[in-house]
C-alpha cells in the first residue's frame, strides 16, 4: 500500500531491540530512539517514527486481546465442540475488516496516500482472500458433515451388533438403525 515505516526499514537486529525497549516501561521513545541510532552508527529513526511504532503495535495488541477475550467467551458459552461455529466468527469478523479496509480506500485515494494501482492490488488481494476464506468454510463444512456421517454410521453398527447379541429382532434393529441416522 503505502511506503515501510523507517522502523520496518531497520535490520532485524535493530528491529528487535527496539520492540524489546518498547516493551520496557523505563524506556522513553526518545532514550529508544536514541539508542537505535546509536546502535546503528547513525540517525536512521526519529522519535515519531518510535511513536507511530508503539501506537501501531499498542492497537494490533489491542485487537488481538479483544478477539482472544471474545473466542473465549464463545467458547465458554458454547463449548469446545463448536469450534467450527467460532471458526465461521472469525470468518465474518475478517469479512467486516475486508469490508471496512475497501470503504475506507475512497479516503486514502483522497489523500494521495495510495495510488490507483495500489487499490487495485489491494483490491484484488482481498478479493482472492475471502474468496480463500469461503473455500475454506465449505471445506470445514464439508469435513464437519462427513466426521457427524462416519460417527453416526459407527454408533449404528455398534447398535446393531449389540441389538443382535442380545437377541433383538431385524425389525426392530433397522428402526433403531433408522433413529441413529435420522432417517
Amino acid at each position: 500500500m503505502g511506503q515501510k515505516s523507517a522502523v520496518d526499514k531497520l535490520p532485524k537486529r535493530l528491529r528487535d531491540k527496539l520492540i524489546k525497549m518498547l516493551q520496557d516501561p523505563a524506556c522513553t521513545q526518545a532514550q529508544i530512539a536514541d539508542a537505535i541510532n546509536a546502535a546503528a552508527g547513525e540517525p536512521i529513526i526519529s522519535k515519531s517514527s518510535v511513536n507511530r511504532y508503539a501506537l501501531k503495535m499498542k492497537t494490533f495488541a489491542e485487537k488481538n486481546k479483544q478477539a482472544r477475550e471474545v473466542a473465549e467467551l464463545y467458547l465458554e458459552k458454547y463449548g469446545g465442540e463448536d469450534r467450527n461455529k467460532l471458526g465461521r466468527v472469525v470468518n465474518e469478523q475478517v469479512r467486516l475488516v475486508a469490508f471496512e479496509l475497501i470503504s475506507e480506500l475512497d479516503e486514502l485515494k483522497e489523500q494521495e496516500k495510495i495510488k490507483p494501482q495500489g487499490i487495485s492490488d489491494l483490491i484484488f488481494k482481498v478479493s482472492r482472500g475471502l474468496r480463500d476464506l469461503e473455500m475454506a468454510e465449505k471445506l470445514n463444512a464439508a469435513r464437519a458433515e462427513d466426521i457427524r456421517k462416519a460417527t453416526l454410521e459407527e454408533a449404528t453398527q455398534v447398535a446393531e451388533k449389540i441389538a443382535s447379541q442380545n437377541g433383538v429382532s431385524i425389525p426392530t434393529i433397522d428402526m433403531i438403525k433408522k433413529q441413529i441416522m435420522g432417517i
